[in-house]
């Protein structure tokens, strides 16, 4: 009994621990972040003001006074919001995200590199890369720090960073401190468990307190790492300390190859969604992609067409010539008509076509799974059943996704390369195809409304929830269009997820968010 006591107090105390931190990370990425970010943009106009009235010359103390207050203010809120960032990696909270990066200028913004801290690369200059740039400089940051901490005092400390293939490594190496000789005998992987202290802790508590932590540093850098799909590693060499970090970081793909690359030799192109605003969508994709019209095939919107799915995969491989390939996209949430309450999951659907096909056969398809779901556990799911994940509410444009996963998985040499496209023609017959797709999305928003207004009060929630879901989709397509105001309308609709109705005050909120979007889509209504 006991122990069962000792393990609730500990599960109780875990949890207020966890939401003492989430109530921090609101307060440092809100309160702290725009306090600091108020400061630095009053230091610019003071800055620019000086400019104007003295002169860059006669001000030169000024400015550099200026230089380093904005220093030491962009280092404090760069410090706030790691601690922020690491206590959502701790709990669970982060979902990686990755981004083109330059490494030796983020790592150079996060810490400046001199004589003391030099940085070399290999090889040189590095390539941009995908990967979640905040997670690296805090790793960076972390291990600088240490190695300053605890390596020769004003030594030199090294960073090298070594990019082989997709694999990146990087290395802080700092000269050996007074109590090297005594870490030199701990089991390195005790390092970066949770509580490790790597010095003794001085007698004298003022000392204790001022210059030795929780112990939790090198636990939270291989949190950090692992959320990068990556590890820690550290060496006590009889001269020197090595802490390196592997993780993975494709190289990101050339703006200019993506402009000129496109899929219009020897691919077919399979959707399937249940929602017409939707494949219309995902025609323009196929269309941006270079894909013939008569090469795509657009289906779901019928009960059969969805509970047939799998079959219409299995069926589009089979018709493919010896060197094809199919591209598919397909919507997650497939729902049948009603009265019918039932949603068949798209990603489930194209596992058990793909299962169907020899290896042989799956090597030759590329299936995303395209949601307004991107949660961590959603977005793991859907990798985890097929070969990527495409948002209704991208960060890019979708052709570009689409490529960059194309390339992942077939090689550059899988792309059709037409050189510099012509400028006039395309551009003009992109900027019909977007202004088709914003009146779309404008009809589709105002549709929906109208719809879930005139039969919330007497749908079941089964039905209506479905609706719900098509107007956060198409909310996530008019932000991909250039739209704000998207982003709070999507998070309350998803809160409704598990609350089973629909409260006045809350669609009055939606209805009234999403007509005042579908204007802005079309200019000049």
């Amino acid at each position: 009994v006991s122990r069962l006591a000792q393990l609730e107090r500990e599960a109780t105390a875990a949890a207020v621990e966890r939401q003492k931190d989430e109530e921090a990370n609101r307060f440092s990425r809100h309160e702290v972040k725009n306090g600091v970010l108020a400061a630095l943009s009053q230091l610019d106009s003071i800055s620019s003001e000086m400019r104007r009235k003295v002169g860059l010359e006669a001000g030169a103390t000024f400015h550099r006074s200026l230089a380093s207050m904005r220093s030491g203010l962009t280092h404090t809120l760069e410090t706030v919001l790691s601690q922020a960032l690491a206590r959502d990696v701790l709990h669970g909270n982060y979902l990686p995200r990755t981004a083109p990066c330059k490494i030796e200028q983020a790592l150079g913004l996060a810490w400046q590199i001199n004589e003391r801290f030099p940085l070399t690369t290999h090889p040189s200059p590095l390539p941009v890369v995908d990967i979640d740039q905040r997670l690296l400089c805090l790793v960076h940051r972390n291990a600088l720090s240490n190695a300053c901490k605890y390596g020769r005092h004003g030594g030199v400390v090294a960073t090298e960073v070594v990019l082989a293939g997709d694999q990146l490594t990087i290395r802080v190496v700092n000269e050996p401190g007074e109590q090297h000789e005594s870490v030199r005998g701990l089991d390195p992987a005790s390092v970066f468990a949770k509580g490790t202290r790597l010095h003794r802790v001085s007698s004298d508590e003022a000392i204790a307190t001022a210059r030795v932590s929780k112990g939790d540093g090198g636990w939270v850098m291989a949190k950090c790492a692992e959320c990068m799909l990556g590890e820690c590693s550290i060496a006590f060499r009889e001269a020197e300390t090595v802490f390196e970090l592997r993780c993975p970081a494709p190289q990101r793909l050339e703006e200019s190859f993506l402009d000129e690359a496109d899929l219009s030799a020897g691919v077919t192109a399979l959707a399937i969604d249940d929602c017409e605003f939707q494949l219309v969508c995902l025609e323009a994709v196929f269309a941006s992609l270079g894909i013939p019209e008569e090469s795509t095939t657009l289906i779901g919107t019928t009960d059969e067409e969805v509970k047939g799915a799998a079959d219409t995969i299995v069926a589009a491989v089979e018709a493919l010539p010896p060197d094809g390939r199919l591209l598919l996209i397909v919507d997650e949430n497939l729902d049948l008509a009603f009265p019918s309450s039932e949603t068949v999951s798209g990603s489930y659907a194209a596992r058990t076509a793909l299962n169907r096909m020899p290896p042989s056969e799956e090597a030759r398809t590329l299936v995303l799974v395209r949601s307004a779901n991107d949660s961590e556990s959603d977005v793991a799911l859907y990798n985890e059943r097929t070969h990527g994940f495409l948002s209704k509410a991208p960060s890019e444009p979708d052709r570009r996704t689409v490529l960059r996963t194309w390339v992942t998985r077939f090689g550059c040499e899988a792309v059709t390369r037409k050189g510099a496209p012509a400028r006039s023609a395309a551009d003009s017959a992109q900027l019909d195809d977007e202004d088709e797709m914003r009146a779309a999305a404008a009809a589709e928003l105002r549709r929906l409304v109208a719809l879930i207004g005139a039969e919330r009060a007497s749908a079941p929630w089964c039905e209506l929830w479905k609706w719900l879901h098509r107007l956060k989709g198409a909310l996530g397509s008019s932000r991909a269009l250039g739209c704000c105001g998207a982003d709070e309308l999507i998070r309350t609709i998803e809160s409704l997820r598990s609350r089973g109705e629909l409260e006045e005050a809350v669609w009055s909120l939606i209805e009234r968010g999403s007509l005042a979007i579908a204007p802005s889509l079309v200019p000049g209504t």
